[in-house]
């Protein structure tokens, strides 16, 4: 399990280096911005940088996530392995297919993966627990990656990620493993910083159409 974890780490840490020293995923961006900016809106004048940044750190809290997330299923008696396999392996061997798909872009799909299955399977265990298991809010965080990804290639990401989070549906937890996985979940929320708003933190929101409020102020 720890191999797995460092894989991730690893991945992670060659694509934000490689991005730093050739900056692919941020020219992508500047050509994208016409198409982007329309739904996307960030708080600073360089919209392509903030993005960028945006990006960087919503792949890098994945594999801190994923560790807390299996903490709390084995603590609950929970099989997680499928989903840590499908995870790592995104990110061990992540899809290069375009020149421009390299470093961050590489692994945005696979961060996106992440993110929804983890919101799948808080919204599975919600009403086991009777809270969400995972104090996190990314919802306005994933549908900007999705805007980044696209729509038809998100759809295909959201069945496989719907299928991790199906073997937790109408899950039945005994008492005592109920209780010890809230105990562990208190102790997750009681750390400072672990489960950011990440575009909140970013200053960023989106758009929604037909003149509709946007789903988060800026900052």
């Amino acid at each position: 399990m720890c191999d797995d974890y460092k894989i991730i780490e690893d991945s992670i840490e060659r694509a934000v280096t490689l991005e730093r020293h050739q900056g692919r995923f941020l020219r992508s961006l500047q050509r994208s911005l016409p198409r982007l900016h329309r739904a996307i809106q960030v708080s600073q004048r360089d919209i392509a940088q903030q993005l960028t940044q945006f990006a960087i750190r919503y792949i890098q809290v994945v594999p801190e996530w994923l560790r807390q997330l299996e903490t709390l299923c084995e603590v609950g008696g929970m099989p997680f392995n499928p989903v840590r396999e499908t995870i790592v392996h995104g990110f061990a061997e992540p899809p290069e297919r375009h020149p421009e798909q390299v470093g961050v872009a590489a692994l945005l799909d696979d961060a996106y993966l992440a993110h929804r299955t983890f919101e799948e399977i808080n919204d599975h265990l919600q009403p086991v627990c009777g809270m969400p298991l995972l104090p996190m809010d990314s919802m306005v965080a994933n549908l900007v990656v999705r805007e980044l990804l696209g729509e038809i290639y998100a759809v295909d990401l959201d069945q496989i990620c719907m299928a991790l989070g199906h073997q937790f549906r109408k899950q039945r937890l005994a008492p005592e493993s109920l209780v010890a996985m809230i105990l562990a979940r208190q102790r997750l929320i009681e750390t400072p910083g672990t489960w950011p708003d990440l575009a909140a933190e970013m200053g960023i929101a989106l758009r929604l159409p037909l003149g509709e409020r946007q789903i988060h102020t800026l900052h």
